[in-house]
């Protein structure tokens, strides 16, 4: 995370906008999670934790955001996607969260958000800043199913800490390089 702050700073044009400030918060903010998360069988450290998280995506959510209409129509693969994640996911869970039900379907939500809010920068932004930063997200989607699924359904499931730190790295590291790389298309050229 201290490397990708230090790529940021090295490589933005514009350390004082609004998107450069997000983007530093979002990567503080899972900084702070990820120190918090080693502790994750202290129930308040968990919690603690996943709401470092929320902030980094809602961080990284305001940094995806754009200035440019959409078409809804364009949307409705997404929202399709991100409704069946998050019902599948939770269908899965349920029966095991007790007292992390509202936390993990608020969790669950900013996942699906953060998933929608890349997809919507495809209209402003150059395709390969978007496929990347789409890829980064998915695999952020990765390891946060992982992660709870190895929680809160079976500890062995597919978990592994060198899969849920891999897919961590490389989500954080094409998030953050998709952004810093970014070209705003002209408004001419909006699809």
């Amino acid at each position: 995370m201290v490397a990708l702050l230090i790529f940021i700073w090295v490589n933005s044009v514009d350390i004082r906008s609004n998107k450069f400030k997000f983007l530093n918060l979002a990567l503080i903010a899972s900084l702070v999670g990820d120190v918090l998360i080693v502790f994750k069988n202290n129930p308040i450290f968990f919690l603690v934790a996943m709401l470092f998280f929320m902030i980094a995506k809602i961080f990284y959510i305001f940094r995806f955001s754009g200035e440019r209409d959409f078409k809804i129509t364009h949307l409705y693969p997404v929202l399709a996607f991100c409704f069946f994640y998050i019902v599948a996911i939770f269908n899965i869970v349920f029966k095991n969260l007790g007292e992390y039900l509202i936390p993990v379907l608020i969790y669950l939500l900013f996942v699906s958000i953060e998933f929608l809010f890349a997809f919507l920068r495809r209209v402003e932004v150059d395709f390969k800043s978007f496929i990347i930063v789409v890829i980064g997200v998915l695999f952020s989607i990765s390891y946060n199913t992982i992660a709870l699924l190895s929680k809160f359904y079976e500890d062995d499931f597919l978990y592994n800490r060198i899969t849920v730190v891999s897919c961590y790295a490389v989500s954080q590291y094409l998030i953050v390089y998709g952004l810093v790389t970014e070209k705003i298309k002209p408004a001419e050229n909006l699809d």
